[in-house]
């Protein structure tokens, strides 16, 4: 187990607990969360080495690396994932001007998929041998298990997104020095991580779904996201919504809760977390953040 001593973002020292909480698909051990005040980075801490976490993405419940479609739960996920993924290709095209895009962790490749289709050529990185199996069988895209980037020259990439994947990054500063080396002048970083101020968060606690513990190394706040970003000499160009991911962490933290799903109350809680980050402070469930260099 590693223990984080300081804030990647601002290197403060001193973390404080925040929360305990269970990982309810694979172990159910429970991990401590610290929080650095300072710039309200949430800390997974201590967290399972680099060899001890894969096997934490084995399970079959991991629907972004099984494209698993054998239950309801799981066929309601493929369909919110049609709609989501058309309006990320839509965002894409509408804020980038190059065709040349990186998917960062792209799991079984949808989304890349769409991105081809729509015109762009595509590149693709996955860590995770079967879901870059289905993504290179089931679409024929290009995807490297290659995480360090450097087999990409500098300014290569018009755009590149990383969809809820920043939170599972070991090293943070790292990896954003590399994106920042290969995207071009006027290229866009799309991130999109979860909200721990939101609403649903206030209300679930520690059965929360999004703190996905210990696969979830960092949580999130908007000033922690746009705080590491700025560190790197970048510049937030515009804040979206993920309106459904208030929906389905609300499901999954409902049957973390209670031991079973309940679609309604699920309903409900989704929807006022969002109407609530609508007009407040606190923002969404989970929130996509557009990036570009300072000029």
């Amino acid at each position: 187990m590693i223990k984080i001593k300081n804030c990647p973002i601002c290197n403060n020292e001193d973390l404080i607990h925040y929360i305990n909480c269970r990982d309810h698909t694979v172990s159910e051990d429970e991990f401590l969360i610290v929080s650095c005040e300072t710039c309200l980075l949430k800390i997974t801490s201590p967290r399972p080495s680099e060899n001890e976490i894969y096997k934490f993405y084995e399970s079959e419940n991991y629907i972004s690396h099984t494209n698993r479609k054998s239950s309801f739960f799981d066929w309601v996920y493929q369909l919110v994932r049609i709609y989501t993924t058309k309006r990320k290709v839509w965002l894409l095209k509408k804020n980038t001007k190059g065709r040349v895009h990186l998917d960062y962790g792209c799991g079984t490749g949808e989304f890349l998929n769409a991105c081809a289709k729509s015109g762009f050529e595509t590149h693709g990185v996955e860590p995770s041998k079967k879901a870059r199996a289905l993504a290179e069988k089931n679409y024929n895209l290009s995807v490297t298990g290659n995480t360090d980037l450097s087999n990409f020259k500098k300014g290569e990439i018009k755009s590149i997104s990383l969809w809820h994947v920043l939170e599972h990054v070991d090293n943070l500063n790292n990896l954003i020095q590399q994106i920042k080396k290969i995207l071009s002048e006027d290229g866009k970083a799309f991130i999109a991580v979860p909200n721990h101020e939101s609403w649903d968060c206030d209300y679930y606690k520690e059965y929360w779904a999004a703190w996905d513990v210990p696969i979830h190394y960092w949580h999130f706040s908007s000033k922690a996201v746009v705080k590491l970003f700025k560190k790197h000499g970048f510049k937030l160009v515009q804040k979206k919504p993920m309106l459904f991911d208030s929906f389905y962490i609300s499901l999954l933290s409902e049957k973390y809760r209670n031991g079973k799903y309940n679609f309604i109350k699920s309903f409900i809680i989704g929807f006022a977390s969002n109407l609530i980050g609508a007009f407040s402070k606190k923002g969404y469930s989970s929130q996509i953040y557009i990036f570009e260099k300072n000029k």
